[in-house]
């Protein structure tokens, strides 16, 4: 059985993904197709690095920017493509993107098995019925879906897929990558160069309205001024965007610009340095279909406190309070609160961080790129064709397990 799964743009934690799920279907006999649409992306300029890939790795557009290609073009180019390879199931991402319509739409011509990846919540953002009931539409056209967590099953669910179709493992990233560097730069004598002297919470993110920084450097800044005096931690942004300008004037205005840093955006390989020397982690977003950083954080052995806005929370971080799991959950609208937790991070003793920072560990652990894997596979057989359709391509599928 050929598989062919579709992203916009192959970021590091997507080629960690596919070559687990590319050595997942080989030992099943299959193998893996993975198109991406553009070879760059403006949003998130990765820099990745193109091995000798266990897939076959196809670009549609190698010589453009995502952001350039019109919709009409990427359907074109995708529908083509699958013409050319002519896979036996297809997996694509959203019900949004128009090379993830086309996708869907020309397996449904065939009969083949289409698995819909998702990381959309029902709290990502205010929701409208006219756009719901397109949503529930297109939603048709899925036999099976693979998402991240509980609110994602939970979402879907409420837009007609049936709940026993839905797998769980979407949203990994390279746990070795980051346990493996975060602990190689914790045994170096030079790991703190060029970082901050004092201990510091890290937040990693790209500056824009819904990761809500605002609202975290002003809670930063008022667990700044309750802090014992020479006992108080800084603050480390990561990340650049939109609102890089507006995030500079909060912290002027807040007058804490001698404790929160900014190295900017950073790439895959130069991120564990930055969690291997923190002391905690912190994602404030308002809207956060998951937050794969927490997922870094974690596997880098961080402590946690997340939004209860992220898919990632439930999985995570208790519900209620903090506790003595992998960390706790913030009130992005709660700037007390949110300053709170950040007070009560810095004040628990060392060890019982670490303690935490292991716990995190662990929970990541079970939700690696091999839990992907495994969930698209499931995803595949869960997948049945509808009433109406032809039932050509399923046999192929389940034999994949």
């Amino acid at each position: 059985m050929k598989l062919a799964v579709c992203f916009t743009n192959f970021g590091p934690y997507h080629l960690a993904r596919l070559r687990s799920l590319a050595r997942a279907l080989k030992r099943e006999g299959g193998r893996l197709t993975a198109y991406e649409v553009a070879s760059r992306e403006e949003t998130y300029p990765w820099r990745r690095h193109r091995a000798d890939e266990p897939f076959e790795w196809t670009t549609l557009f190698p010589d453009r920017a995502l952001e350039a290609i019109e919709p009409a073009e990427c359907a074109r180019a995708i529908e083509s493509a699958l013409d050319r390879d002519r896979p036996g199931a297809i997996g694509v991402v959203g019900y949004a993107r128009p090379e993830s319509m086309a996708g869907a739409r020309w397996g449904r011509r065939l009969g083949l098995p289409v698995v819909l990846m998702s990381e959309s919540q029902a709290v990502d953002r205010p929701r409208f019925w006219w756009k719901e009931a397109v949503k529930r539409r297109r939603i048709r056209l899925f036999d099976s879906a693979l998402v991240g967590g509980a609110s994602h099953r939970e979402y879907l669910m409420r837009l007609g897929m049936p709940g026993e179709r839905i797998a769980l493992g979407y949203n990994a990233v390279d746990n070795d990558h980051f346990a493996n560097q975060a602990r190689t730069w914790r045994d170096r004598p030079d790991a703190r160069d060029g970082l901050p002297t004092s201990p510091y919470f890290l937040s990693v993110c790209r500056f824009a309205p819904e990761k809500n920084l605002a609202r975290l450097i002003e809670a930063f800044a008022r667990y700044r001024a309750s802090a014992i005096a020479g006992q108080a931690w800084d603050l480390v942004l990561c990340g650049d965007g939109p609102e890089a300008t507006e995030i500079e004037r909060t912290i002027a205005r807040t007058g804490r610009g001698d404790s929160v840093h900014r190295p900017g955006f950073l790439q895959v390989d130069a991120l564990p340095r930055w969690y291997a020397g923190a002391s905690g982690f912190v994602l404030a977003s308002l809207s956060e279909p998951w937050g794969l950083v927490a997922n870094e954080a974690a596997a880098s052995g961080l402590p946690l406190l997340i939004s209860s806005r992220a898919g990632c929370a439930g999985t995570f971080v208790a519900e209620n309070g903090p506790d003595h799991g992998a960390g706790a959950r913030l009130d992005p609208l709660d700037v007390e609160q949110m300053a709170a937790r950040l007070a009560w991070m810095a004040g628990l003793p060392e060890d019982e961080r670490a303690a935490m920072g292991r716990r995190a560990a662990g929970i990541v652990a079970e939700w690696g790129p091999e839990r992907f894997a495994a969930g698209m596979i499931e995803a595949l057989a869960l997948a049945e064709p509808g009433v109406a359709r032809p039932r050509g391509g399923l046999r192929d599928t389940v034999q994949v397990r």
